[in-house]
């Protein structure tokens, strides 16, 4: 059900005072950008994490990568296979030896590439190698591994199946928030942008990529993000290639911003640019995310929040 609301004349000039501050730029200074892809995974039994390869996913978040470099931001780690662990994205208020903020948290926004599931209330993605007891990232809902955005990230990108599956969306909010830093700092993620259900890898995907990294420079970030990663064609058996039997399911891209407010949230959704960016959050009491209505993921039901 959708509510109307009618404001005074004067409270309606309040509220646009307020959004008009909101959405004047905190500044649109080159920001430094990372990839974290994994294509090469290594099997449990030589040591590593296991995992089906995926040779082309680091060359496809490339794409985002390297048009972002040629919008003028700095291009500050690449980082593909090698010694991929949690370490690189767990906060150290959950491990000591945690780095988060040599790696993601020190960019001011990235993109992480791997095999993800859904774990009960939140994204498990996959590593390369154990450490410290553990093979995959768990980011959000009850999970304590991943805290962002109280070093420097704004904005994050998981190019990873279930990243932002229907039921886990209150729980992204937990990634993107250190109760321990961020209450004194004030420094919060602002983004998170992921997928329900399962996406996709593949060449005929790079262009979605690099153009998601161009569009996001004149239109919101999250509209970017979900039209550009949308596909309605994705799993079509060959004899239904433009699904007319209804056999294709498709790629269902979600964005997600947190707030203090209900129009703080939205208006950072409707709003905020790689070269329009807010300060943070002062508190990540509401979100809101843009998606596409009863989209059918495969390995998801129709997405339901």
């Amino acid at each position: 059900m959708t509510r109307k609301i009618k404001l005074s004349h004067c409270r309606r000039r309040v509220l646009l005072a307020l959004l008009l501050a909101l959405a004047a730029p905190a500044g649109v200074l080159a920001m430094e950008v990372k990839v974290f892809a994994i294509g090469d995974f290594v099997p449990s039994g030589s040591g590593g994490c296991g995992g089906g390869d995926r040779s082309h996913w680091p060359t496809m978040v490339d794409k985002w990568y390297d048009k972002m470099g040629s919008k003028g931001h700095t291009k500050d780690g690449q980082y593909t296979n090698g010694n991929m662990t949690i370490r690189r994205f767990c906060d150290p208020d959950w491990n000591s030896g945690c780095r988060d903020y040599n790696y993601i948290d020190e960019a001011d926004a990235a993109m992480i590439a791997t095999h993800g599931s859904d774990s009960g209330d939140h994204w498990q993605g996959t590593m390369r190698f154990r450490w410290s007891g553990h093979c995959a990232l768990d980011a959000g809902g009850s999970a304590d591994d991943m805290w962002v955005g109280d070093w420097d990230l704004e904005f994050i990108h998981v190019s990873s199946c279930y990243s932002a599956d229907d039921d886990n969306l209150p729980g992204i909010r937990e990634a993107m928030y250190d109760p321990y830093d961020s209450p004194p700092t004030g420094r919060r993620a602002h983004q998170w942008d992921g997928f329900h259900g399962i996406m996709w890898i593949g060449s005929s995907f790079d262009s979605d990529y690099r153009e998601f990294a161009n569009d996001a420079h004149s239109v919101a970030m999250a509209r970017s993000w979900v039209s550009n990663m949308y596909d309605g064609t994705v799993d079509c058996a060959w004899y239904d290639p433009w699904n007319v039997f209804g056999t294709c399911q498709e790629q269902c891209p979600v964005a997600y911003t947190i707030g203090t407010t209900a129009s703080d949230a939205l208006t950072r959704l409707y709003y905020e640019r790689y070269n329009n960016v807010y300060s943070d959050p002062t508190d990540r009491d509401w979100y809101a995310y843009r998606y596409i209505v009863n989209c059918d993921s495969v390995g998801e039901t129709a997405f339901n929040p």
